[in-house]
């Protein structure tokens, strides 16, 4: 598939520009990796402005294609939410939770939610790169210049499994709390 493709030359273009092989992360790709692609609509004028809540992908990365003109899509930065205006031809390169665990947090997950404000509907392509659901994502022995730069998120009310499976679990049980406490689960 194109895009596994090009997710995976990125990610090996990033591990080894962080001082690693660059097959460092194969082994958790090979055999049956859970990637995922789906088609999001957001409906115009909905009960509410927010369109999906802030949220990190709990995987390793995310390829976005938003529909040309389409708005809505913010990523948080020190001072707040910014737009993410889509560009023709692009992606949009979100980072997951399992690349801040591998570069014990030099990397962080892109936080980001969808809030629409005005009349139109948005249309996005998402393409989640995860590796196989009992994968361990390995942790890169960063170069000393990068090391000192990373910043590890260790809260205990929101904590990053390294192994893909669990991690996605703990996602789901947060995106949709009512349907896991109707089953008897909680996301802590």
């Amino acid at each position: 598939m194109a895009l596994s493709s090009v997710a995976r030359t990125l990610l090996r273009h990033w591990a080894a520009s962080l001082g690693s092989p660059p097959d460092v992360f194969d082994s958790a790709f090979a055999d049956t990796p859970a990637t995922l692609i789906k088609i999001i609509r957001y409906p115009a004028r909905a009960a509410s402005p927010q369109g999906v809540g802030a949220h990190r992908d709990a995987g390793v990365r995310t390829l976005l294609l938003a529909e040309p003109g389409s708005r809505g899509l913010q990523v948080r930065r020190a001072g707040g939410w910014i737009d993410v205006p889509p560009l023709p031809g692009a992606f949009v390169v979100n980072i997951g939770e399992l690349l801040e665990v591998a570069t014990g947090g030099y990397l962080k997950a892109t936080e980001h939610r969808v809030n629409l404000d005005g009349p139109a509907e948005r249309i996005s392509v998402p393409y989640f790169f995860n590796p196989r659901l009992d994968a361990q994502i390995p942790v890169l022995s960063l170069p000393d210049e990068l090391r000192t730069l990373a910043e590890r998120r260790d809260d205990p009310s929101d904590p990053i499994f390294s192994v893909y499976g669990r991690n996605a679990w703990k996602s789901r049980l947060r995106a949709h709390p009512d349907v896991a406490a109707a089953h008897g689960y909680s996301a802590r």
